[in-house]
């Protein structure tokens, strides 16, 4: 009679180890999930604010920045440079600036 008791309890015991690593599992799946997903929202709310200090320079100023430190300067735009790489490429004053921003250690 202790032998079928305790065959069921290793059994038990194994089941709750189960369930356990799989809540685990979802739960760190689902953390992961919403980490990337910020961060991904990061990286597009710094490319609109990027997009819309060009354009407000342009409208106030008559003329798109010169470089991205400029947007910085006068514009109260902050960038992550730890996190974030920005290409900024301008052939004048009166012509939209080509801009990239881009995460630094993904893939473009």
């Amino acid at each position: 009679m202790r032998l079928y008791k305790k065959k069921f309890a290793y059994r038990d015991l194994l089941l709750s180890v189960l369930i356990f690593c799989a809540l685990l599992y979802l739960f760190w799946s689902g953390l992961s999930s919403a980490l990337r997903a910020n961060s991904e929202e990061k990286l597009r709310v710094t490319r609109a604010a990027v997009q819309k200090a060009i354009v407000n320079c342009y409208a106030v100023e008559g003329f798109y920045p010169p470089d991205i430190q400029y947007l910085e300067d006068h514009y109260g735009i902050e960038i992550d440079h730890g996190k974030y790489v920005v290409q900024y490429e301008t052939a004048g004053s009166n012509i939209m600036p080509s801009v990239r921003v881009l995460e630094k250690g993904a893939e473009s």
